[in-house]
């Protein structure tokens, strides 16, 4: 059964009130009707199966309003929270990038320009931006089945990154680095999130389509974080911090 996901705002009590896009799906799209059952996530990895009670299309703005039948936590998140300091790659990369993190089990995703970040962000628009991938990321969560949606950060500068990578005080964190040739990602990873100890949170960096500076990588050891070789090939931007991220949760047990 297809699952929608409703701001907790709109639950109250035991009635829920379903609006946009979401309301707009159930009406016209699955075409279902006063009576029928859907299943609704609050968005925290709290699940509901609802009922109809009402559906309304008036003033061009769709709303289900529905009855809680049952609720229950659907524990689909991995125990190891990955936030994922990705660079900004070209076009529409990033896109990929949100979509299969959310696949895969990712919590967060943090937008970064570096100095050799290639595409020129218009200001203006950044929190337009954002809005879309939090859209995109919801979308994705819908169609992975997951009950928690990827969160999508603002875009911050390499500066900016490290300063809420120390902020945020990550128990662990590394930085992907083709120069890098003696930490290899998997004793790195091995040593952290391994040997069963799953309840960590892990910051990854990911640079862009020209690699970090040596400069970053030099900001980024002081600040606590380990440089890793990926292996012998070098890894697209928007596939390698996907790499590390599936080779972390493994090593945590989560897809084992």
């Amino acid at each position: 059964m297809p699952h929608f996901f409703v701001s907790s705002k709109g639950i109250k009590g035991n009635e829920v009130l379903i609006t946009g896009s979401e309301a707009k799906h159930i009406i016209t799209v699955l075409r279902k009707r006063k009576g029928d059952m859907i299943d609704i996530f609050d968005g925290y990895g709290n699940g509901f199966r609802v009922r109809i009670l009402e559906i309304d299309r008036s003033a061009g703005l769709p709303r289900v309003k529905a009855e809680i039948i049952t609720q229950r936590r659907r524990e689909t998140e991995p125990k190891l929270k990955i936030t994922l300091f990705q660079s900004v790659p070209k076009g529409n990369k990033l896109d990929f990038i949100i979509q299969k993190s959310t696949e895969i089990g990712i919590s967060e995703i943090v937008p970064v320009t570096t100095e050799r970040t290639i595409v020129k962000l218009d200001y203006k628009k950044i929190k337009q931006k954002t809005l879309r991938w939090q859209k995109i990321a919801r979308e994705a969560a819908k169609q992975s089945g997951r009950s928690t949606i990827l969160k999508v950060g603002p875009v911050l500068d390499f500066s900016q990154a490290l300063r809420e990578f120390s902020a945020r005080k990550f128990p662990m964190g590394i930085i992907a680095w083709e120069m890098e040739e003696k930490s290899r990602l998997r004793e790195v990873l091995r040593s952290g999130v391994g040997g069963g100890v799953s309840k960590l949170a892990l910051a990854i960096f990911i640079g862009p389509e020209g690699g970090f500076a040596p400069e970053e990588v030099e900001q980024a050891k002081k600040m606590g974080l380990v440089p890793v070789t990926l292996g012998s090939r070098i890894l697209r931007t928007e596939t390698a911090g996907l790499v590390v991220a599936i080779t972390a949760l493994y090593e945590s047990g989560d897809l084992a």
